[in-house]
């Protein structure tokens, strides 16, 4: 679980959060700036390729900026938890998420959409790879396509074997797709309807996240010099 100091696993809380922003910013980015899909980079990756083929080079190098940012992301997301195993990474990016999406949010509507489309896909990419399990089920909370397999072939098992246990997944899987579905629709008419400025939204959604990080922290902090254990702030499992 990813919270050691409480009895009701607060995990899907988190999962719910990051699935609802997740969908928020890939409508934000491409109803605000540029039409880039940040989340997942497959659009990205066949927008460029269309670009390249029909020789608007120009015009594909945003898609390609994009998923620069996201493989870097990718990797040091990957690199930073295994080199600094006392940090705890969970709630290092959440803090910084938050203080990131604040701050695009007022971002001149006059700067490039590059600044704002490529950071929004280095931190999807970082938050990719960071909340991977919910439950022992691995899932994303930035794209669909697999939650939407795995929410069918779970349930299929399920009537096959009749195994409770495969519904569960489903419905796991299931859950945050709707989360997700439910953030693009929020992140639509706030686009439409405040610009910029919705993104704020996001970053607010995710505050309870971070203290709920921080409180579990501080208590596994304090318990481990009250128990004399040696000090070892990286998270638990997910």
């Amino acid at each position: 679980m990813l919270f050691s100091n409480y009895k009701k696993d607060l995990t899907p809380y988190v999962f719910a959060m990051f699935a609802v922003i997740g969908g928020f910013l890939e409508a934000f980015t491409y109803v605000l700036h540029g039409g880039v899909f940040c989340n997942a980079q497959t659009g990205n990756l066949v927008m460029l390729v269309i670009d390249f083929v029909h020789g608007n080079f120009a015009s594909g190098l945003r898609y390609l900026y994009s998923i620069i940012a996201y493989i870097v992301g990718i990797i040091l997301s990957t690199l930073i938890p295994a080199r600094f195993k006392k940090v705890n990474w969970p709630l290092v990016v959440t803090a910084v998420e938050i203080v990131v999406l604040a701050a695009l949010a007022f971002i001149p509507m006059s700067v490039p959409d590059i600044y704002t489309y490529v950071t929004v896909s280095f931190l999807c990419s970082v938050q990719y790879n960071t909340f991977t399990k919910l439950h022992g089920v691995a899932l994303a909370t930035t794209f669909c396509t697999n939650n939407i397999r795995q929410t069918i072939m779970h349930f299929v098992r399920g009537v096959s074997d009749k195994d409770r246990s495969e519904y569960k997944k489903s419905a796991i899987y299931a859950f945050i797709v709707l989360c997700f579905a439910a953030g693009v629709a929020v992140g639509v008419v706030a686009s439409d309807g405040i610009g910029n400025l919705c993104i704020l939204i996001c970053a607010a959604l995710i505050i309870p996240v971070l203290a709920l990080f921080i409180v579990d922290s501080t208590i596994s902090v304090r318990r481990r010099k009250n128990d004399g254990s040696p000090e070892d702030d990286s998270p638990s499992d997910m």
